[in-house]
C-alpha cells in the first residue's frame, strides 16, 4: 500500500520538481523542431520543409517501432535513420518500445533507454543519441532522476518557453497539432522567445494533409517554420544543449 502511494505521489509531483536545473539566456532567441516516434512521414514532409531553407530537426526515435504501422501512419524505417542522419538531422532517443515512463521503474527505464541508444549506436556510425523525449510525455520524479544525468536533455510536453530557469530533464514545448492548430498564437510563443531569450521548442508526429490527432498539415508546418526562421536562431536540440552547456563552463550561449 505504502508503495502505491508513493509511485502515485512521484507522477503527481514529477512534472513539478526541478531535477536538473539549468539556465536558457540565448540572445535573440533559438527555435527547435522536434517529432515524436517518427512517422515516415515526419522526415519525408517535415525534414524535407526544414532542408529547403538549409535548416535542421530532431527525431525522438524508438527502435522497436521501426516498420510498423501506427495510428500515425507508416512508421519510419531502419533506411530513414540512416537517411535523417546523413541529412545532418538529430536522431534522438525515446525508450526502446515507447515505454510509459510515468508507471515504469528505474530499472526498467534504464534497460528500455540503454537498448534503444545501443540499436541506434549502431545504426549511424556508432553514434549514441545524447538527448531524450519522455513518450506520452510522461514524467515521474523516478524517471527524471534516472535519466537526467545520462542525457544533456529530456523533453516532456508541458508547454512554455523555455527561458531563464529551466528544468533540462523536462524542457517545456510549443505542440504543433492540426486540432488545434492557430497561427497566431504561434506567433506570439515565437515573439516570446524572441522578447525573452529563450528556446522554443516545437513538437508533432505525423505531417500529412490527412494527418493524426498528433499530427499537423504541411502548410501549417511551413507556416510555423517560416516565421520561426525570420524571427529566430533554429537548430536541433543537441546543437543547442551543447551552446548552453558551453556556456555554464564559459562559453557563450549566444550566436
Amino acid at each position: 500500500m505504502r508503495s502505491s502511494v508513493c509511485a502515485l505521489v512521484s507522477r503527481k509531483i514529477g512534472g513539478f520538481m526541478r531535477t536538473r536545473p539549468g539556465r536558457v539566456n540565448w540572445a535573440g532567441g533559438v527555435a527547435s523542431f522536434t517529432f515524436d516516434d517518427f512517422p515516415k512521414s515526419a522526415l519525408a514532409v517535415g525534414g524535407a520543409i526544414l532542408e529547403k531553407r538549409a535548416l535542421r530537426g530532431t527525431f525522438y526515435t524508438a527502435l522497436k517501432l521501426a516498420g510498423t504501422e501506427s495510428r500515425l501512419g507508416a512508421m519510419f524505417e531502419v533506411a530513414d535513420i540512416r537517411t535523417a542522419h546523413r541529412s545532418g538531422h538529430e536522431i534522438a532517443c525515446h525508450t526502446h518500445s515507447h515505454l510509459d515512463c510515468r508507471y515504469a521503474p528505474t530499472a526498467a527505464i534504464e534497460t528500455e533507454v540503454a537498448e534503444n541508444s545501443r540499436a541506434i549506436a549502431m545504426l549511424i556510425d556508432n553514434c549514441a543519441p545524447t538527448n531524450f523525449a519522455y513518450p506520452y510525455g510522461a514524467v515521474s520524479i523516478a524517471a527524471k532522476r534516472a535519466l537526467a544525468t545520462r542525457f544533456s536533455t529530456c523533453r516532456g510536453t508541458g508547454e512554455g518557453v523555455n527561458h531563464g530557469a529551466v528544468d533540462l530533464a523536462d524542457l517545456l514545448v510549443f505542440t504543433l497539432y492540426d486540432r488545434v492548430f492557430d497561427l497566431a498564437a504561434v506567433r506570439r510563443r515565437i515573439d516570446e522567445a524572441r522578447a525573452n531569450n529563450g528556446w522554443l521548442i516545437f513538437y508533432t508526429h505525423d505531417v500529412a494533409d490527412r494527418p493524426s490527432e498528433f499530427g499537423c498539415k504541411p502548410e501549417q508546418f511551413e507556416a510555423v517554420v517560416g516565421y520561426a526562421a525570420q524571427r529566430l536562431m533554429v537548430l536541433p536540440v543537441r546543437e543547442v544543449a551543447a551552446r548552453l552547456a558551453g556556456s555554464l563552463s564559459g562559453g557563450a550561449a549566444a550566436a
